[in-house]
């Protein structure tokens, strides 16, 4: 059992749902979703967790769990013998502890290139995100301007079609402006001054957050390792 910790743990709350959804009985399917949104094999759980629960617990697993003293620690101890160092909770969110309900701490999708290494799959990503834009994409990159070729790389991303392109005050420069007008007429252009912020943004009909943690240019400029993360908002700091 040692070899299989390499995940997380499960508040009392969420193994005793998770062990009615696992034996196919009657439980709670908002839990369960929220639950299996964050959920990494293996969990790791003791003795006196399932003792705490009240559910019995099979001979072969108390023997499993007491050959590898997993027998009464507590929720923290259990998470520090993880890969993650987390407790899954539907209640609390302080610190082992992830609230699936709502918490800083997500499980979205990334993407990770090193140096040297193709972006055509991010690119082909973000593009179908891009393209799936009903209203407006805002644009943050307070360094837009830096590299000419940032507006040859926003092209590509976006979809010819009827779009508020949002844009930080003064990030854009006249040319790469004018270089966007003229590939699609349906384009319309507004800046806004927004708050400082560090990481690059593209954020679709304000319902889709896409941080980049390198420039714009890394997504063409291989000199540089460049992660995205996509995440799927109800506001942003830019509203």
């Amino acid at each position: 059992m040692g070899k299989n910790i390499k995940s997380l743990v499960l508040s009392d709350e969420l193994l005793e749902e998770y062990l009615k959804f696992k034996d196919n009985n009657k439980y709670n399917k908002d839990i369960i979703e929220k639950l299996l949104h964050y959920y990494k094999p293996v969990y790791i759980t003791n003795i006196s967790q399932y003792e705490r629960i009240k559910h019995e617990i099979k001979p072969d697993l108390k023997k499993a769990l007491s050959a590898n003293r997993l027998t009464n620690q507590s929720l923290e101890e259990l998470a520090l013998k993880t890969k993650y160092k987390i407790i899954l909770s539907s209640k609390r969110s302080d610190f082992p502890y992830v609230n699936i309900n709502h918490d800083n701490i997500e499980n979205n999708f990334t993407g990770t290139f090193l140096r040297s290494e193709s972006r055509s799959k991010a690119i082909e990503h973000i593009k179908s995100l891009s393209y799936a834009a009903k209203k407006s994409i805002l644009v943050y990159d307070r360094y837009f301007y830096n590299k000419e070729d940032n507006a040859d790389i926003l092209i590509n991303l976006l979809p010819r079609k009827k779009l508020e392109i949002i844009y930080q005050h003064n990030s854009f420069s006249e040319p790469q402006i004018n270089k966007l007008k003229s590939q699609c007429a349906e384009w319309t252009f507004r800046d806004d001054n927004f708050t400082d912020n560090h990481d690059r943004y593209l954020i679709i009909d304000d319902n889709v957050e896409i941080i980049l943690t390198s420039g714009f240019s890394y997504l063409s400029d291989f000199t540089k390792e460049i992660t995205y993360i996509v995440r799927l908002i109800d506001s942003h700091q830019f509203i």
